[in-house]
């Protein structure tokens, strides 16, 4: 028979070992959770490095389109008899395109899913997301006034600017097929007026979107920043 010191010393050890052995899967765990964090971070930095090289290209055509705006508004000033028509043609096309930010924004949204983001001191990783995202959904939000400001450009102005046939040869084939001849349709004062408008509301959504675009870049370098320290 043992005694009952023996089953008390057997208890212990019994209670020890479980003890350990939750200790030890709790520790894996935690190990697990922040090699999870640490390679969702990773992501998110990986993700923001790509965002700013396209902020890049995203201000750059934003800046192109303000320039081709700036010249079809000289151009129209100028008598029409001695307005090359490839050139405004050239012109008109350049900046008829919208470009839209497409940001890498899973793993942002992975690590709100996992609770990464959880910290909204003024210095944190989760308070430069916030503004970061921020910025973004005015970006978005300009985006769409921008286009619907073309949409009506396309739909109102240009069919009173150009000739149906050239437009559609340049559009279609940009530039090659149409030679270089001075003269173009003449603009009534209504036009320009309308051509103006738009021009003035464009300008100032392009400078909207470079504006936040700079705020995304000053903000998302901090998260970068915060990151790799």
């Amino acid at each position: 028979m043992k005694s009952l010191k023996s089953y008390l010393l057997e208890f212990l050890m019994i209670s020890i070992a479980v003890f350990l052995g939750f200790w030890a899967e709790s520790f894996r765990n935690q190990i697990s959770d922040n090699k999870k964090v640490m390679q969702t971070k990773k992501a998110i930095g990986k993700d923001l490095k790509k965002d700013l090289e396209q902020l890049d290209e995203y201000t750059n055509q934003a800046k192109f389109n303000l320039l081709m705006i700036d010249r079809m508004d000289s151009l129209v000033s100028l008598n029409p008899n001695f307005i090359d028509q490839k050139d405004f043609y050239k012109t008109l096309v350049s900046y008829c395109v919208v470009y839209k930010f497409t940001p890498s924004d899973k793993s942002l949204k992975q690590a709100e899913e996992m609770g990464v983001l959880q910290n909204e001191n003024i210095d944190s990783l989760s308070y430069f997301s916030m503004k970061y995202q921020y910025f973004l959904t005015d970006i978005r939000f300009v985006e769409d006034l921008l286009t619907e400001e073309y949409l009506n450009y396309s739909r109102k102005i240009i069919p009173k600017m150009t000739d149906p046939i050239l437009f559609s040869k340049v559009w279609r084939f940009p530039f090659n097929d149409l030679e270089s001849k001075m003269g173009i349709h003449p603009l009534d004062k209504e036009t320009k007026n309308d051509l103006r408008f738009f021009m003035a509301n464009a300008r100032w959504y392009y400078d909207a979107m470079q504006i936040n675009a700079d705020s995304m870049r000053n903000y998302g370098n901090k998260m970068i920043q915060y990151i790799e320290r």
